[in-house]
């Protein structure tokens, strides 16, 4: 009877906690802000220090980044992309190298721009251009994100481009494991043949530089490797804080059912306040985008 008594008091309004579900109190507001954080800051922690059991979890393959790529091209009355694999070898060169470097960016800290490696795939090009993307969990994800941002929009609707290539990559980066997506497109000059030798990059500088100045990125492909299972640190916070959202959404229903029904009059108008700020932020915080674009 305790026991039940005590889940009374603590999840519906009774004398015993002022007519109020203690689990709305502005110190079980206060304890759950706590927990949420310490929860993130140990699955970080997990994340980092023990990648073989924690770390990232995504589900991106080529064939959906060019599926979801051509949708968005076809919805805006643009030919579809044909996947080029000089393209793609160019795009998991750069995501290798970005991976051995450690860094985030279309030109490497030694000076080498992306073009380099469209050239060196043995790809000759009259217009190129890159798009690139990391954190993400979903091919969908990366695409959307994409369009939402105007220059990596302008690469993917842009009518001048007709090769697409793709690579998708596991690893680590600043110590943490992520995956790295690379897009990048292509279009031949006129008659070139499918396979060509490489040319030097000094040839297309101007080319290059008149087309692409918006930006990209690039995607490595590794669907077929084998990773080991891993949870997902940002899903399981999401799963997480979503779960806490939904369970003080439906304590605080019964509250007030149970308020009205028995007519009790409250003016303590500091726990809702508190209570609308805690949901806000765990709104916020299921928001907030895990990926990254450049």
């Amino acid at each position: 009877m305790k026991f039940i008594e005590a889940l009374l008091h603590f999840f519906t309004p009774r004398s015993s906690n002022n007519h109020k579900a203690k689990a709305l109190h502005v110190v079980s507001l206060s304890t759950y802000i706590s927990l949420l954080l310490v929860f993130q800051i140990i699955l970080t922690g997990l994340a980092r220090f023990s990648p073989g059991v924690l770390g990232y979890a995504s589900n991106i393959t080529t064939m959906d980044l060019l599926k979801f790529s051509n949708e968005k091209r076809q919805s805006a009355g643009v030919s579809e992309l044909v996947l080029n694999s000089q393209l793609s070898a160019a795009a998991a060169a750069k995501a290798a190298d970005m991976f051995t470097n450690q860094y985030w960016a279309h030109t490497s800290p030694a000076g080498r721009n992306p073009w380099s490696f469209i050239t060196n795939a043995g790809y000759t090009y009259l217009f190129a251009g890159e798009n690139l993307a990391r954190d993400f969990g979903d091919s969908r994800g990366v695409v959307e994100a994409w369009m939402n941002s105007p220059s990596h929009k302008e690469n993917l609707f842009n009518s001048r481009y007709q090769d697409v290539g793709f690579a998708v990559v596991n690893g680590k980066y600043n110590g943490y494991e992520t995956t790295l997506v690379v897009q990048m497109f292509g279009t031949r000059p006129s008659g070139v043949a499918t396979v060509e030798e490489s040319v030097q990059p000094q040839t297309q500088i101007l080319e290059e530089k008149s087309v692409t100045a918006s930006g990209g990125g690039i995607v490595l492909n590794t669907q077929n490797k084998n990773f080991p299972p891993k949870i997902d640190v940002f899903g399981v916070t999401k799963n997480v804080s979503l779960a806490l959202t939904i369970g003080l959404l439906i304590i605080l229903g019964i509250d007030g059912i149970l308020a009205y029904q028995r007519k009790v009059v409250r003016l303590s108008g500091h726990n809702f306040a508190h209570l609308v700020f805690l949901l806000t932020l765990l709104v916020a915080l299921n928001l907030i985008g895990r990926g990254v674009i450049l």
